[in-house]
């Protein structure tokens, strides 16, 4: 089996730890095939066209090399782990970033890199891409999974995603299934099949029902639950905010 992602990357000292935290959360069965890029090569598209034309005159041969050299480091700290590795250097827009997620299985996106940016910048990639995504902070670690069940199709497809994308191992931890509360008998029926399909998956389970949107209770919910958390959220009819998610590895399903 074979996994392509997109990765966001500022791809500093810590690229190897980045590198390594992916893998240990992604399945150790697929070969991985990573694509990455700058956030600060991502602009709106008039900036785009403004930049090259300024930079035309101005990409010197020493400049080249130094990315050239750049790129091969990378692409040897990347292979020393079994990843197949390219860096994508073109700058980026909204469009090009959705036509290009098209063909990937999961865009990572690592938190850290996105620390000196305008919060906007986050906010747009995530309305551009076409793939799932997964927030990547440094430092993390996981206590349990959390399942935010907004009653759709999509939270569905978004855990047979995940069960096809992340390790295993996840799959033993504690669970909570936070759930808005039913407003009539085919909800009730629609939760109790989703809740039965995750316990054929995941072995310590919890149900919790939450009043209102799932996401205007994100904060109180996970402090509730845990303060180590794996978030899996649907983003079907949401809007997601930078601003309003955790420093927590977080699966974002675009149905």
């Amino acid at each position: 089996m074979k996994h392509k992602i997109l990765l966001a990357t500022s791809a500093d000292d810590s690229f190897d730890n980045l590198i390594s935290d992916m893998l240990n959360l992604l399945n150790k069965t697929h070969k991985k095939y990573v694509s990455a890029f700058s956030p600060q090569n991502f602009h709106t598209k008039d900036l785009v066209i403004a930049n090259a034309r300024d930079r035309g005159a101005n990409l010197a041969l020493d400049g080249l090399v130094k990315d050239y050299e750049a790129e091969v480091v990378l692409e040897k700290k990347a292979a020393r782990q079994n990843v197949e590795f390219e860096w994508v250097g073109e700058q980026m827009d909204h469009s090009r970033l959705s036509s290009f997620s098209v063909v990937f299985d999961l865009f990572i996106l690592e938190l850290e890199a996105f620390k000196e940016c305008d919060a906007k910048l986050l906010d747009e990639m995530l309305r551009a891409i076409q793939c799932p995504v997964l927030l990547l902070p440094r430092d993390w670690e996981v206590e349990n999974l959390v399942i935010f069940h907004d009653g759709s199709i999509d939270s569905v497809k978004m855990v047979k995603n995940f069960l096809n994308i992340f390790n295993p191992n996840l799959r033993d931890i504690p669970v909570s299934v936070l759930i808005r509360q039913p407003l009539k008998k085919y909800d009730v029926e629609t939760e109790k099949m989703f809740v039965d399909y995750l316990k054929l998956f995941f072995k310590d389970l919890g149900v919790q029902l939450i009043q209102g949107d799932p996401m205007e209770n994100l904060d109180k919910a996970i402090v509730y639950n845990s303060h180590k958390p794996f978030l899996m959220l649907g983003v079907k009819g949401y809007q997601i905010s930078g601003k309003r998610l955790m420093e927590a590895p977080t699966f974002l399903f675009k149905g």
